[in-house]
């Protein structure tokens, strides 16, 4: 569950496709979105998670199928430097949309979460409550692009290039890429999704920057991190990131989808 700078004179442009080689990278703080439970809730799953007496959630059978459908838009105009010794302006707008088959695991009393938020602990997987966790192997989908970048450099004559970079690519995440968990007793959910990234986005041609392929991520951090309350449900979120905005949508469907 591991989650995942500058322009040297006129030249190769820090690859306008990933974020991280930006003068200023859109990373929050903490290097990731994160949202509380008591931010908001989430709508009704349906059928599922039945109250418990005296409060909390009844967990469900070990072993139920289901699906997380994601969508992740980010649009952001990062602007930096200054008139006199030039101003880079990147602009990214991006979206990515996910198909991520889950399975209920049976209920623990130590949360899955454990060794993320305390990495220091002696012993992580102390029992803490009652926890059920949806795992996930592997999702699918697709990232566009749209980006562009400027150097407005004024030691340089005349207009300099808008370097654009686009493409649609296929997603298959391979490793686990998101994380789901009921907390039984305090009846909310957790999930954490890792941004998803690929290779082979077209930096098309521009005078001073060659055609290339380059890699690209869905969002300007590695983890978001939501909490909400009731079972596992879909959600909305919208994370304030440099320059803009990043929007993360996802809705659960009991069952798999019939090819």
């Amino acid at each position: 569950m591991a989650c995942i700078g500058v322009l040297a004179a006129c030249g190769e442009a820090p690859s306008p496709a990933d974020p991280a080689s930006a003068a200023s990278p859109a990373t929050p703080a903490a290097g990731q979105a994160t949202v509380s439970a008591s931010d908001a809730g989430q709508p009704p799953a349906g059928a599922g998670q039945a109250p418990k007496p005296g409060g909390g959630l009844v967990a469900e059978e070990s072993g139920l199928e289901g699906t997380l459908s994601i969508q992740i838009r980010w649009a952001s105009e990062i602007v930096t430097g200054n008139p006199n010794e030039g101003v880079m302006t990147q602009v990214y707008k991006r979206i990515a949309a996910l198909e991520c088959p889950v399975t209920s695991s049976g209920e623990s009393a130590s949360s899955y979460f454990a060794t993320y938020d305390n990495p220091n602990s002696s012993d992580p997987f102390a029992a803490t409550g009652s926890y059920q966790p949806w795992f996930n192997e592997d999702c699918t989908g697709t990232l566009k692009i749209d980006d562009t970048y400027h150097l407005d450099d004024p030691t340089i004559a005349g207009p300099e290039p808008i370097v654009h970079t686009s493409g649609t690519r296929p997603l298959s995440t391979g490793d686990t890429p998101l994380t789901v968990e009921t907390d039984l007793n305090r009846a909310r959910t957790r999930y954490m999704f890792l941004s998803p990234s690929a290779g082979g986005f077209q930096q098309h041609e521009a005078p001073g920057y060659p055609a290339k392929l380059v890699k690209a991520s869905a969002a300007p951090m590695a983890v978001m991190d939501f909490t909400l309350e009731g079972p596992i449900g879909g959600g909305k979120r919208e994370v304030a990131v440099q320059g803009g905005m990043l929007y993360v949508d996802w809705t659960f469907t009991r069952g798999r989808p019939k090819n």
